[in-house]
């Protein structure tokens, strides 16, 4: 079948152009992807779908890692906030402005 697909650059840019808007339309509007699927003259609907679901299923596992950093990063600061609190009450005043002031 390969010897006999021809394509031309006219139809390629045209079908990239396609899957740029489209992407694009998915992306900036949140659209979800079309699920009735599509027609393939070398049948590779379904290796497409299932590659298109392993996307979302590895979006939805980076914005999980995305929170998880987040909400450690929070905790982090939230500690060295204590830690700060605690060292700064704990010194007196006169500690910070012995030695040669100028």
């Amino acid at each position: 079948m390969g010897e006999s697909l021809r394509l031309s650059d006219d139809v390629l840019l045209r079908a990239g152009t396609e899957l740029t808007s489209a992407a694009s339309l998915m992306v900036n509007d949140n659209k979800p992807r079309p699920t009735s699927g599509f027609d393939s003259l070398t049948n590779i609907r379904d290796a497409v779908l299932t590659y298109l679901s392993g996307v979302a299923d590895a979006r939805a596992a980076l914005a999980d890692a995305a929170k998880t950093g987040a909400q450690a990063t929070s905790e982090i600061m939230s500690r060295s906030d204590e830690l700060d609190s605690l060292i700064a009450s704990t010194l007196f005043t006169g500690y910070a402005f012995d030695g040669d002031e100028k």
